[in-house]
């Protein structure tokens, strides 16, 4: 992922403390982006995510994205944490937001790296879910257009995010 980081860091060209031009300079064997004058360390980390996938039996429920990066692509329900936010709260709270429903018991499925490409392209820490006791009626809102369910082995082609991919294969393997 050296490619990526340097994407990144492309977009950053001055301190955020002093307002000094960035060099890079290698830290702990990696180019960083570094500050001469203040000694700043821009550190590069990823942003931590918290996804789900609601099963019924072997069928998986995605949602639709209604906006950019991948608008139009299937995702799995979910989306960044805020600050200091715990990946369960954050999934509930994202949970009643895009689709108006209350979760229990979620099962740690994995965590999946990726890489989100908006305005400013970031390196995704995803932590992934298996739920399936939830309540409410799902409604799609904010960002997602629909939701539908998929059997696992006909999954719709345009799935957003490899690490989307990645995790559907694990849970497929996980339910057998």
């Amino acid at each position: 992922m050296p490619n990526f980081k340097q994407k990144i860091q492309s977009h950053f060209k001055f301190c955020p403390r002093c307002g000094k031009k960035f060099v890079f300079k290698k830290i702990h064997g990696r180019a960083e982006l570094f500050c001469r004058n203040c000694q700043f360390i821009f550190w590069q980390n990823s942003k931590p995510t918290a996804s789900c996938f609601l099963s019924k039996g072997r069928q998986v429920l995605l949602v639709k994205r209604r906006v950019k990066p991948l608008k139009g692509y299937w995702d799995a329900p979910g989306g960044f944490l805020d600050f200091h936010e715990s990946a369960e709260k954050g999934l509930a709270r994202e949970l009643r937001e895009e689709l108006g429903i209350q979760i229990r018991q979620p099962r740690f499925l994995g965590i999946y790296l990726g890489e989100y490409f908006s305005d400013l392209p970031q390196s995704t820490f995803n932590l992934y879910f298996l739920i399936k006791n939830w309540f409410g009626q799902l409604k799609p809102a904010d960002d997602i257009s629909a939701c539908a369910w998929f059997k696992l082995n006909e999954l719709p082609k345009k799935i957003a995010f490899a690490n989307n991919r990645r995790a559907l294969r694990d849970l497929k393997k996980l339910l057998g």
